[in-house]
């Protein structure tokens, strides 16, 4: 082969070894310095103090005016003036009683009170058909605990068994809170496959299909197994996990669905199976369970 023809397929060999950068090698060495991988810190909800005074004194009379009963607790968000206002008893009470507790005492007008009221609608500290206001929801320990769970737990789904033995709570009253939290837009929830996962509202959905698929301690453990050896047979898998090899063979699938893990020839032309080790990094960015960053510096 003359020198030229030498170099171009070299130079080809790099480029493909370029393509499949990110995804991990035949060689075991270091990937380099180990990466920060500690997650995002996510407030399990807003801080009181992002709202103006005028709002928390409307806040403080909403507490009051939402749990009269002989007001129906549905408004809209949208209201565009103080003359629909008639079309929602409950939010014409309170703007009512703004303006008599606030008006003189506070020297607020008439326009700051109704735009007071109409950004606490859109900042979901008052939400349609609930009795209470947000600030209410954050004192209360159950819910807290329910949204401080679903920080540690990200991805949960009702059926979960930690539900019951961390929160003690079951399946029903649970979702019944989880309706709460989700209308006041401090989680919200993701259907994959048949199921409706729980996140905190400020938790990027970048890789909620990843958080759900690792979920299950398996897909760990398959990746494991690859990424220390690329041409383990999925036959072998299944002997170290002691699992049916066609259920080894499913959850690869899954995998390089969602781009974790590619299967391609080897120079003897073998096929081997190839870890996402990129994209591994940035999930573990996000979310810090399963922790990868032991694989991501080799053996």
């Amino acid at each position: 082969m003359s020198l030229e023809k030498r170099r171009e397929l070299e130079e080809r060999e790099r480029e493909t070894e370029l393509e499949e950068s990110h995804f991990r090698r035949m060689d075991f060495t270091p990937l380099g310095e180990k990466e920060t991988t500690k997650q995002e810190e996510v407030e399990i909800a807003p801080d009181i103090d992002e709202l103006t005074e005028i709002e928390k004194d409307v806040l403080s009379i909403a507490e009051e005016i939402l749990k009269l009963k002989r007001y129906d607790a549905e408004f809209d968000v949208d209201i565009e003036n103080e003359a629909e206002l008639q079309k929602f008893p409950i939010i014409e009470k309170l703007y009512a009683k703004c303006i008599a507790k606030l008006a003189y005492k506070k020297g607020y007008s008439k326009e700051e009170i109704f735009l007071s009221i109409r950004s606490l609608e859109e900042k979901n500290w008052i939400v349609t058909n609930e009795r209470r206001t947000k600030l209410e929801i954050l004192n209360n320990d159950k819910l807290v605990n329910i949204l401080e769970f679903i920080k540690d737990n990200p991805g949960i789904h009702a059926r979960d068994d930690r539900i019951e033995k961390q929160l003690n709570i079951t399946r029903t009253p649970f979702l019944k809170h989880i309706m709460t939290l989700e209308r006041f837009k401090l989680i919200r929830s993701k259907k994959i496959g048949k199921s409706l996962h729980y996140f905190l509202a400020d938790v990027a959905d970048d890789y909620d299909r990843y958080r759900i698929i690792f979920i299950n301690p398996m897909i760990p453990k398959i990746i494991e197994e690859i990424f220390k050896d690329e041409e383990i047979a999925i036959s072998k898998i299944g002997e170290i996990l002691d699992v049916y090899s066609g259920t080894i063979q499913y959850h690869i699938k899954k995998l390089k669905e969602l781009n974790l893990v590619k299967s391609v020839k080897n120079k003897n032309n073998q096929k081997i199976h190839l870890v996402n080790i990129e994209l591994l990094k940035k999930y573990n960015k996000f979310f810090k369970e399963p922790d990868f960053s032991r694989l991501l510096q080799g053996f």
